[in-house]
């Protein structure tokens, strides 16, 4: 495999479509490689029209042979723009499993390559649906490869990683759908602006990564990152507004910089930090001082994935119970990650890095449905009604298919939807009010209950308290801190429980952590409360052996 271009890893030909041959992306390299305009074949389209007649029927049926058994591979003739056919091995891969097909559809030239490379597993290795471009866990591995004593090339390569400056802002300010579409041309102009013996990979949220071959010097691959700059300053058009970003891009060199792909990649993101304090719109090239930081991120984003794999993340379970009796009503679901050899990692610091990498989707999803069927298990044995509280990223919540996801958690546990309760901070709220209102509507639609989590810490506007279908107010712990010895602290409590009587709102302290506390709050009149008072978070089974003991009580 030395002689073998970076390319050849990835298709001639890359699609992604339904069960049927619905197009529902393809990728710009793969439609110039048949001569069509980026655009010209575009979503919604029909697959099959890009197959020789010949063989529209064997494609066909290995399409709806993919959508059951995950995979199909065979040879066919596509079609080019000119008419022409051009012979392909083609693979089809399932990216969603279940009933609903996603089908990646790749396909190679016969005769461009010795034989078209053996396409990894869909779950190992998935390609980005907004961009059509490869993903991290494919980069990784490519790293490795190419850092490989044999596989290395003689003179060794580059890696830029790069950053679109303002992107969050466009996302917030327009949507996601507007957001997906600049994703979506900024991975085109890095395509069209590279070289086809390049690589250009989705890393993570708005990030690309660029592999280049033959460009180990410094002076190889400044003039590569002027033509990025020039290509990213462009504007973009986006629902007839010209929008104009820039584009922060750290630079690490093999072998000069780092003798592994793991290594390299966070050599390239040090490089891309320092650009970015730098002032953002320029490049960076790694140097080894002042990375510890950086280095300590990238370890643990690195390692989420396999501890996605490894089982390292365990949902545990924090009690919420009646200030007077002190029995649960409920449970507030929490997310840990025990490093095996390295003790826990704090949710303070993987949680942001979930957020940025894209996992966080992934686990925020496994912890609702963890959690629903949880309680509903509980629920079922002790003859209970306990709720269940989970809690939503911004980004989960703004994603567009936050309804489906909890509708299927609650077909899938069984869990009445009354029982659930989804904790979302104040921030989510204000950051698109006319959206979040109808998301909100929606999920209260269902029949869960929406809590605001940390109330009083963030934006502090209480118009949002009317406007907004809200069930619960949760009192942050540090109002909670202040309830001893702090008249000011006292008040605000008060002020709280007062505010959300008058509103029909139900209250949940959180922080509880001494009996005068607990007093002081059933006094005011709040009743539920959690903190390491009346229990701390524990997993699933330490949870079940406390109530079997008796030394936690469940609310009739």
């Amino acid at each position: 495999m030395v002689g073998e271009r970076l390319t050849d890893r990835l298709a001639d030909f890359l699609a992604r479509v339904s069960g049927a041959g619905e197009v529902h992306f393809v990728s710009a390299p793969g439609a110039a490689w048949l001569g069509y305009a980026t655009d010209a074949i575009g979503r919604g389209g029909d697959l099959l029209a890009l197959v020789a007649m010949e063989d529209r029927e064997a494609v066909r049926a290995a399409l709806r042979r993919a959508g059951k058994q995950g995979r199909q591979a065979l040879n066919a003739g596509l079609l080019r723009a000119d008419g022409a056919a051009v012979a392909a091995t083609c693979r089809i891969l399932d990216l969603a499993g279940g009933d609903r097909a996603e089908l990646l559809f790749a396909a190679w030239a016969i005769g461009g390559t010795e034989s078209a490379p053996s396409f990894p597993a869909a779950r190992e290795f998935p390609v980005d649906g907004i961009t059509g471009l490869p993903t991290r866990p494919w980069l990784l591995e490519v790293l490795e490869r190419l850092t490989r004593r044999e596989d290395a090339p003689g003179g060794g390569f580059a890696l830029m990683h790069l950053d679109l400056d303002g992107f969050q802002k466009v996302n917030d300010a327009l949507g996601h759908a507007a957001g997906d579409h600049l994703l979506a041309e900024a991975a085109a102009r890095l395509v069209a602006t590279l070289r086809a013996t390049d690589m250009v990979i989705r890393s993570g949220s708005d990030e690309f990564a660029l592999i280049l071959p033959d460009a180990a010097s410094l002076d190889a691959v400044a003039p590569v990152a002027r033509k990025i700059h020039s290509a990213m300053q462009r504007p973009f058009i986006l629902a007839g507004s010209h929008l104009h970003l820039s584009a922060s891009i750290g630079i690490a060199l093999y072998p000069e910089h780092a003798g592994d792909g793991r290594q390299l990649f966070r050599c390239a993101d040090i490089a891309l930090t320092a650009a970015k304090h730098a002032g953002r719109n320029r490049w960076s090239v790694y140097r080894s001082e002042g990375g510890e930081e950086s280095s300590r991120r990238l370890v643990l984003e690195e390692q989420m994935y396999d501890a996605i794999q490894n089982g390292e993340f365990e949902m545990h379970y924090q009690p919420i119970c009646r200030t007077g009796s002190r029995e649960m009503e409920g449970f507030e679901a929490l997310m840990r990650w025990h490093r095996p050899g390295h003790g826990a990692v704090s949710p303070a610091e993987f949680i942001p890095l979930a957020e940025s990498n894209g996992l966080i989707d992934y686990l925020g999803n496994w912890s609702l449905r963890a959690g629903c069927h949880q309680v509903a298990r509980w629920n079922a044995t002790w003859n209970a009604h306990l709720r269940i509280s989970v809690n939503l990223s911004p980004t989960q919540f703004h994603q567009g298919d936050i309804v489906a996801k909890v509708r299927e958690a609650l077909r899938e546990s069984g869990l009445p939807a009354r029982l659930l309760s989804l904790e979302i901070t104040e921030g989510t709220l204000m950051r698109d009010p006319d959206a979040t209102q109808a998301v909100l509507n929606e999920l209260r639609g269902l029949g869960v209950s929406i809590s605001v989590d940390d109330f009083g810490t963030g934006y502090s506007s209480l118009a949002y308290l009317k406007r907004f279908p809200l069930s619960c107010l949760k009192i942050d712990h540090s109002f909670v801190r202040d309830l001893e010895g702090d008249a000011n602290g006292l008040v605000i409590v008060s002020a709280i429980l007062g505010l959300a009587r008058e509103l029909g709102l139900q209250v949940v302290a959180e922080g509880v952590e001494r009996e005068s506390q607990l007093g002081m709050l059933a006094d005011k009149g709040c009743d539920l409360a959690q903190g390491y008072l009346l229990g701390r978070p524990l997993a699933a089974a330490e949870v079940t052996e406390r109530v079997e003991r008796g030394e936690w009580r469940v609310a009739a």
